[in-house]
């Protein structure tokens, strides 16, 4: 899903939101985090272990804010961190000014905002560099139940962290536990996104076509489709006029395919990895020098978890 970015924001639930990251230092509340490629301790633990827990066909944490607890959804195509009114309150926020950007399908989304936004996640210490301030769940779906947000990677802005999706879990790696992480994983070429004035951050894995190079954004919002891009659909022998969704195969690199329903609509990027992928794979994000690994997960996903929404009745 994700939320802000100066030419994508809110992508689209049905599609992932947009990107917005936050600005300033990485939050220093986890203390000694440091990038995969750093001096190995052996026998070092994470930093930091959250429990991600099945909501809709994705994922989301248990937060809290001077007491106040609430549940957000974590979305890594968010960009930045999104906090309901109430929760903004809690927090001690008196929410100005405006983050303002465009979802991946062109909508205009513009929000307020809280600098410095502190919470805890899984009772973990975070920050929020720059937390936009806006109801989530109706952009989610009409059904959804509130939430008091999205957690997005600005949260982790420089740290190695480990998404485990199947299995429950976002682990913070220390220099040893990045180190053990990655040895038996398979490294994949990706690039950073840091739009809205340089304050969002989401991960585009690389993805050869025979014409060229496409970027594909992991969206962990995106619980039940793979996008691609309406000028890139024939790529994949997708029809870029059909409305509904179609089978698609996308050789993400030798031995890694994202196969699932896709739909093609006009986007402001190539295209979007969804949960439909996501939950197959163990993932670590090195978000200070921008690599990824991925290992095939032993873990069999909750149910629903990057099932396909339900087609219309006939």
């Amino acid at each position: 899903m994700r939320m802000l970015r100066p030419v994508p924001l809110l992508a689209g639930l049905v599609l992932a939101l947009p990107v917005a990251a936050s600005g300033g230092s990485p939050d220093t509340s986890i203390a000694g985090a440091a990038s995969a490629a750093a001096s190995p301790v052996p026998d070092a633990e994470p930093l930091a272990v959250l429990r991600l827990e099945p909501y809709r066909r994705s994922v989301a944490v248990r937060v809290s804010a001077n007491g106040h607890p609430g549940l957000m959804a974590f979305d890594t195509a968010a960009g930045h961190t999104v906090v309901s009114p109430e929760f903004a309150a809690a927090g001690g926020c008196a929410p100005w000014g405006n983050v303002g950007g465009f979802t991946m399908t062109g909508t205009r989304l513009d929000m307020p905002r809280c600098d410095g936004f502190r919470f805890e996640a899984d009772g973990v210490p975070l920050v929020a560099p720059v937390a936009g301030v806006m109801q989530v769940a109706p952009l989610l779906a009409k059904d959804a139940a509130p939430i008091e947000g999205l957690l997005a990677l600005d949260a982790f802005a420089g740290r190695t962290i480990t998404l485990d999706f199947a299995g429950g879990h976002l682990y913070v790696e220390s220099p040893g536990s990045a180190a053990r992480r990655i040895a038996a994983a398979r490294e994949l070429p990706v690039r950073l996104s840091r739009e809205v004035q340089g304050l969002a951050l989401a991960v585009n894995v690389e993805v050869p076509t025979a014409q060229g190079t496409m970027r594909f954004e992991l969206d962990s919002g995106n619980g039940g489709t793979l996008l691609v891009s309406k000028p890139y659909a024939a790529v994949f022998g997708l029809d870029p006029a059909a409305q509904g969704p179609q089978p698609v195969r996308i050789p993400v690199a030798d031995g890694i395919v994202a196969e699932g329903l896709a739909f093609a609509p006009d986007m402001n990027i190539d295209g979007n990895l969804g949960m439909p992928f996501l939950k197959d794979w163990i993932v670590t994000l090195d978000l200070g020098s921008g690599r990824m690994w991925l290992r095939r997960n032993p873990v069999a996903p909750p149910p629903g978890m990057g099932v396909p929404p339900a087609g219309p009745k006939s």
